[in-house]
């Protein structure tokens, strides 16, 4: 079967088509339908009496098999197809709308008939854009000899901030968690003398969702030994500028670097837009983050990005000592906020045994907290290398290039706000 951008190379020849009907309508004696494949349409008529008497038996979404003479419209340089044979593959149901209209569709039924939404031209676009990003993703890592690596999905618990999703084991009364990122297996993995890696993570975070936030969701996430910060973020502009251009024509991208003291003080937030023009994507690092902030609450000192990022080295020999205010030391940690949105966080890591047990006490992890990191700890007594990365959200970027209302356009099955599947009806109730 060909496909139907490339029909202009068929022009006054005989072809085959799989297409879904879209629209029939009667003019005269002449009869059309407008016919659906992938992401384009296409017009085919008939004058033919046998194929007529067949049409009248067809409808909406109805899946057809059709042989038809490749032509040009009347003073158009548009293509139409002159019917010579026409049979059905599949029938359809009355769709819940019309599939070509791009606008007006209830969201609750877009997203319980998504598989039809994503017959929609501008709703498999978005999901089309994502699929190029990530192959240009992968293309420039290992360019770059970097080695795509999955780690787990099922863990222990996690130490990162969010809620997990619990899984139930075979075991009574033990149960797996689902990571919230794979920090400490690419930790692991720097270890195991793998020094430059990445994958195209599953991401799991049990909270509400957002506009610019899903309950799943896909992370680049990258490790490497022996950089430095500068270094990180040097790959991180130069993998920006080289594939969003490939997804997204005229963008205009700039970096700039704020220290977090000055974002705060000046604009009042960790997270500034300062982008101006439509198509500008003004991509702003933000750096020296406090390692520690305490919570009047809990009456406790927390990690402002998470316990495994790097004290900065002017600061160590203090914070061994315990003679330095902890909200005084900086941490090795950075962001990057694009258009005023935080895409991405990163740092370098802690890399040994000592300093990581002295940061786990100042934060008063339990004794159990802390032995369900024995298997990390442990490992970090083996001559571990100093390691920094990242993880950079997909689909969170993607929305703010491309302006959507919601992140969930560029997930092909999404979850409601409330963390429900519009689809399947999940989370179900366990008998």
């Amino acid at each position: 079967m060909i496909e139907i951008n490339q029909l202009y190379s068929k022009l006054n020849k005989v072809i085959f088509l799989n297409l879904w009907i879209i629209k029939l309508r009667k003019i005269g004696h002449i009869w059309f339908i407008i016919g659906q494949y992938n992401n384009d349409y296409i017009q085919l008529f008939t004058k033919k009496n046998e194929i007529i008497f067949y049409l009248k038996k067809l409808k909406r979404g109805d899946l057809i098999k059709i042989k038809g003479l490749v032509c040009k419209k009347k003073n158009t340089n548009e293509l139409e197809i002159d019917l010579i044979k026409i049979s059905l593959i599949n029938s359809s149901k009355q769709l819940p709308f019309v599939i070509q209209e791009e606008d007006n569709i209830n969201e609750e039924t877009k997203y319980k008939y998504r598989y039809l939404d994503l017959r929609r031209k501008k709703s498999k676009e978005l999901i089309l854009i994502k699929s190029k990003f990530l192959f240009e993703i992968r293309k420039f890592f290992y360019k770059r000899n970097f080695n795509e690596i999955e780690t787990p999905i099922l863990t222990s618990k996690s130490l990162e901030g969010a809620e997990c999703f619990k899984v139930f084991s075979k075991f009574k009364n033990k149960y797996y968690d689902l990571v919230q990122s794979p920090q400490l297996f690419k930790q692991l993995l720097m270890i195991s003398g793998f020094d430059k890696y990445f994958q195209i993570a599953k991401c799991f975070r049990n909270e509400d969702s957002r506009s610019n936030r899903q309950i799943e969701f896909s992370q680049l996430d990258v490790e490497l030994s022996f950089t430095t910060v500068k270094k990180i973020q040097k790959l991180i502009e130069t993998l920006i500028k080289n594939t969003l251009p490939k997804i997204k024509k005229d963008l205009k991208i700039s970096f700039i670097s704020l220290d977090y003291d000055y974002a705060i003080k000046v604009y009042n937030t960790d997270k500034p837009d300062l982008h101006n023009q439509n198509n500008e994507l003004k991509f702003i690092w933000i750096n020296n983050w406090p390692a520690f902030s305490y919570n009047d609450k809990t009456k406790k000192y927390e990690s402002f990005h998470h316990p495994f990022t790097k004290i900065k080295p002017k600061f160590l020999n203090l914070f061994m000592k315990k003679k330095i205010d902890l909200k005084l030391i900086k941490s090795e940690g950075f962001d990057l906020i694009c258009n005023g949105e935080e895409i991405l966080s990163g740092g370098l890591r802690i890399y040994q045994h000592s300093i990581q047990k002295k940061v786990l006490e100042i934060l008063k992890f339990t004794k159990k907290e802390e032995e369900n990191l024995n298997y990390f700890l442990e490992a970090l007594s083996y001559g571990t290398p100093p390691h920094g990365g990242f993880g950079l959200g997909i689909e969170r970027l993607l929305s703010i290039i491309f302006k959507t209302k919601n992140i969930k356009e560029f997930f092909v099955f999404p979850k409601n706000i409330d963390g429900t599947c519009s689809i399947t009806g999940a989370p179900y109730k366990e008998n």
